[in-house]
């Protein structure tokens, strides 16, 4: 069943409904000086291809034809009103799931709005001689909802992390390596590797060899690609940062790959991802400021590639969420100087940024959460939602809930029901969070924090995906 979204735009011209179909085949859009003119979609339905009324009418400065793919479907349009009179559309950018846009102005020409909810597979609107208003059916995938269950890691023998925030965690096969954070404010604990057994349940410290890191340090980030662990950033007490280091699990040998003064820019509370190539590390907060830079490290090449600087839109900020789901690279909120709420993705390939808007069940703006990967979907768990009157010497106001982003229809949806007697952690932010499997389920493992009492969590948590 379609649901039928509200046109938007100018409230005159007459209105035409092409209705609901599988899905948009092809797009012609054709542009005035000032606006667009008219449009018209080709449909699919089964074998057969629709071919939809001309909305508007055409002019001597040509057409513009975007194909969908066979294997493809439009699932975002973004729209720009004329800025007077808000009665005929600038601009259109049609987006499919597989990141394929049309031609369109790459500055803000207008006053925006947006479709969006799903796959779009019809279109309504208004226009006389131009088109005034634009309106979309969705069908959202039959996939199943996205089910899972939180679950503590009761026992932890052995020479544990103990309670602790602001470091880092990553999963290679059936081990969980820790590294970093602090106990007290601003203060590292120490530059321990410890690394926990999930079939024995038992922590000890990694033995370490090679380049071990020079400094103990908080706000330090770490990912894992293969048996490899990849490290970089964080600060000590007196601002002094780390370079950039992998770990071979297999060797237990540690290897300066980066010096602090050759990569990126030495930062904290910064946040990573990786692919099977590629680590990739954005924003945080260096010696001066806060950074939105996105730069990223190939694991062949041995080399740092800066991106594409992103627009004004996607502010500088710390404590996003960052991952690469399906080739595209994703931050998720963040703190630029407030808790801020926006989703914008990275495509490597375009060298590229897209801002998104979301909906749904979409959680307050917040940072410092845990966050990861399960399929198509983003998990996160709690984050601060209001910074301290101290800063990070205090808690700030923290938060819980589990969440999930669908990054095919941009819908977000709560995972842990109120008042339903599930278990889930204690409201935290500043964890240590990874994608991780245990006993053979994909899902969110989550280590420590900083608690609303301004004490450290030393607890394991696993948010383990029954179906996604």
């Amino acid at each position: 069943m379609a649901q039928k979204l509200e046109a938007k735009g100018g409230k005159i011209g007459d209105a035409w409904d092409d209705g609901v179909h599988e899905g948009v085949k092809k797009v012609y859009l054709g542009k005035s000086q000032d606006c667009i003119a008219f449009i018209k979609f080709e449909y699919v339905d089964g074998s057969e291809v629709v071919v939809g009324e001309e909305h508007g009418k055409g002019t001597l400065l040509g057409t513009e034809e975007f194909e969908v793919d066979a294997d493809d479907y439009i699932i975002y349009v973004e729209a720009f009103r004329e800025k007077v009179t808000e009665e005929t559309i600038v601009d259109l950018k049609f987006e499919t799931y597989k990141g394929k846009t049309n031609k369109h102005i790459e500055t803000s020409p207008g006053v925006k709005f947006v479709l969006h909810g799903g796959k779009i597979v019809g279109f309504h609107g208004s226009s006389s001689d131009v088109l005034h208003s634009l309106g979309a059916y969705v069908t959202f995938p039959s996939t199943p909802p996205l089910l899972g269950k939180w679950i503590k890691v009761v026992e932890q023998k052995g020479q544990a992390p103990g309670p602790r925030c602001s470091h880092a965690i990553a999963q290679v096969r059936n081990k969980i390596y820790s590294f970093g954070g602090e106990l007290t404010p601003n203060q590292p604990i120490d530059k321990d590797l410890y690394v926990f057994d999930l079939e024995t349940r038992t922590w000890s410290i990694s033995p370490a060899t090679g380049d071990v890191p020079h400094l103990s340090c908080l706000g330090v980030r770490m990912m894992s690609i293969g048996s490899t662990l990849y490290v970089f950033g964080g600060r000590d007490a007196s601002r002094k940062y780390n370079g950039f280091y992998s770990f071979d699990t297999t060797k237990n040998e540690w290897k300066l790959l980066t010096p602090v003064e050759e990569g990126p820019t030495p930062r904290s509370f910064h946040s990573m991802a990786a692919d099977e190539n590629n680590v990739y590390v954005f924003g945080g907060v260096s010696a001066t400021e806060r950074l939105k830079t996105l730069d990223t490290y190939n694991i062949v090449d041995q080399k740092w590639v800066q991106c594409s600087t992103p627009g004004e839109s996607l502010s500088i900020r710390g404590g996003s969420g960052l991952e690469v789901v399906q080739g595209k690279v994703w931050v998720v909120y963040g703190f630029n100087g407030c808790e801020v709420d926006d989703v914008q993705h990275y495509d490597p390939v375009q060298d590229k940024w897209t801002q998104l808007e979301t909906f749904g069940e979409k959680p307050s703006a917040r940072s410092v959460f845990a966050s990861a990967v399960v399929g198509k979907h983003i998990v996160i768990f709690g984050g601060e939602i209001a910074i301290d009157p101290q800063a990070h010497v205090g808690p700030g106001q923290l938060i819980g809930g589990t969440f999930a982003l669908d990054t095919e229809t941009l819908k977000w949806e709560r995972l842990d029901k109120l008042g339903e007697g599930e278990e889930t952690p204690n409201i935290r932010g500043w964890s240590a969070s990874t994608s991780g499997t245990v006993d053979g389920k994909k899902g969110l493992v989550m280590h420590g924090g900083k608690a609303q009492t301004n004490d450290r969590f030393d607890d394991l948590f696993f948010y383990g995906i029954e179906s996604a």
